[in-house]
């Protein structure tokens, strides 16, 4: 089966590493900057190759580099509005970076936006210096023990998450309740070789961290 074509999307939050992506995403079909992601994408050592945003974020477009003039008075960010070409031009796996630590509102949009593009057909991942933040229906997954990530935490979306099984880590969990607004599901470690998760419903956040965000 052939892989999924990546896009890579710039938001417009500076980092002082990169390293990072070079791991996570070092050949991108596609780089999308979203606005001042121009700044972020050129810092990190990726070519952009498309431009998109309403330029109030310090980027503008871009000699030789298709670029696309969002109004202001949009209903839709910037970030949100790469994500949707990424779609529309058939790729299915998006990578977000430079998209946390800026304005809190603007992080929340950019975490919900991973639900938003599994809506879609797509896969996404949020990722920055120290996390690495993706959307979970439940279905079963086997995550890999990472010596980048110490931490991993599951944030329920719906109200109840139900059937939670959590194997190979240091508090199991077999066919458990998670209730959105409590914390139990934060910052479990993986202990074994690998991690089985699964859940009967629901949607979650699941978020690998390191102990410390080495921005």
């Amino acid at each position: 089966m052939a892989e999924k074509m990546t896009a890579l999307i710039f938001g417009a939050v500076p980092s002082g590493n990169w390293e990072f992506l070079k791991t996570a995403c070092p050949q991108p079909d596609l780089v999308i900057c979203a606005d001042g992601g121009i700044r972020c994408a050129r810092a990190a050592g990726y070519e952009p190759g498309l431009a998109v945003g309403d330029w109030d974020s310090g980027g503008s477009p871009i000699d030789g580099v298709e670029s696309v003039t969002l109004p202001v008075g949009k209903d839709l960010t910037d970030l949100q509005a790469g994500a949707m070409l990424a779609l529309e031009w058939g790729i299915r796996r998006i990578i977000f970076c430079a998209c946390i630590g800026g304005r809190l509102d603007q992080t929340a949009a950019n975490l919900g936006l991973l639900e938003w593009v599994h809506d879609r057909g797509g896969e996404s991942f949020l990722l920055d210096a120290g996390n690495e933040v993706r959307f979970w229906d439940g279905a079963p997954l086997t995550l890999k023990r990472d010596s980048h990530y110490q931490f991993l935490s599951i944030i329920p979306l719906d109200r109840t998450v139900m059937g939670v099984t959590l194997r190979g880590v240091k508090y199991p969990l077999d066919n458990g309740t998670l209730t959105r607004g409590d914390t139990l599901s934060v910052s479990n470690e993986i202990t074994g070789p690998e991690a089985r998760i699964s859940a009967q419903s629901g949607r979650m956040l699941l978020i690998r961290s390191q102990k410390r965000n080495w921005n």
